[in-house]
């Protein structure tokens, strides 16, 4: 351990790689737009008190540069595992964080954040999902909904079982009105939500749930960057399973 975080090997330490849009929970505040609604610019000064507040990390150390919206951080050592983004722009906030894609030991951080989350926001609509690959791709997709069902569901896709499912992709579409007829049959092809579980892309239902709820980022917007010292729990854990796996 050191000042700036609970790391307990060296901070450019070799690390199992990864991209910043494997990680992500996105927070939709009411109302909801109707149509497709043009998002205004970042706000800085709220996604630095997001950053503070978000369960996973300890302390906000440093905000460097902007980065666009459209980008992903790439992650290679330890130290670039404390860097996060938020993006605040209106009504989304979207925050993407190594920490979520911790599930070693049946842990489930995405849905711990995102139920943390739904007690601070208890009117907005929610969707995080992690896909790291240590190896074999582990995904954890989670759909909450302002007073109404959540889905979560968690697993292998190369694998039929161990899967873990709570809840049903088709009530989640009726609370939102949205209707599979509207779709292309590529797309329903895609997200097979009459599969088994470890053939649903789960991932790309909650992309479907955001981009037709307002979450539609336009060219031009930026989301800030922050070096953070995660908690020493997530640290000890981000620890484990990235250098392990790093070998």
């Amino acid at each position: 351990m050191t000042e700036f975080s609970f790391w307990t090997q060296p901070a450019e330490t070799a690390v199992r790689s990864s991209h910043s849009d494997e990680y992500v929970i996105t927070v939709l505040d009411p109302p909801l737009p109707a149509g497709t609604a043009e998002l205004p610019p970042h706000d800085r000064e709220r996604a630095r008190a997001f950053a503070e507040a978000f369960p996973t990390v300890d302390a906000v150390l440093e905000e460097l540069h902007p980065l666009p919206a459209s980008e992903a951080l790439y992650a290679e050592t330890l130290a670039d595992l404390d860097l996060i983004t938020v993006g605040c722009w209106g009504n989304v906030t979207c925050i993407s964080d190594p920490a979520l894609a911790t599930y070693d030991a049946g842990m489930t951080p995405v849905l711990q954040e995102v139920t943390a989350l739904h007690e601070r926001y208890p009117k907005a609509l929610i969707v995080g999902s992690a896909a790291p690959d240590f190896g074999e791709t582990h995904t954890e997709d989670v759909i909450c909904l302002p007073e109404g069902p959540t889905l979560f569901a968690a697993g292998f896709p190369a694998y039929e079982t161990p899967w873990d499912v709570d809840g049903d992709p088709h009530a989640i579409l009726k609370a939102l009105d949205l209707d599979l007829a509207d779709l292309t049959d590529e797309e329903r092809e895609d997200l097979q939500l009459d599969a088994a579980p470890h053939l649903t892309n789960w991932g790309m239902l909650g992309g479907l749930v955001l981009d037709r709820c307002g979450r539609r980022l336009r060219s031009g917007l930026e989301r800030s960057v922050f070096r953070v010292r995660h908690t020493e729990e997530y640290t000890s854990m981000m620890e484990e399973m990235w250098t392990w796996t790093a070998h």
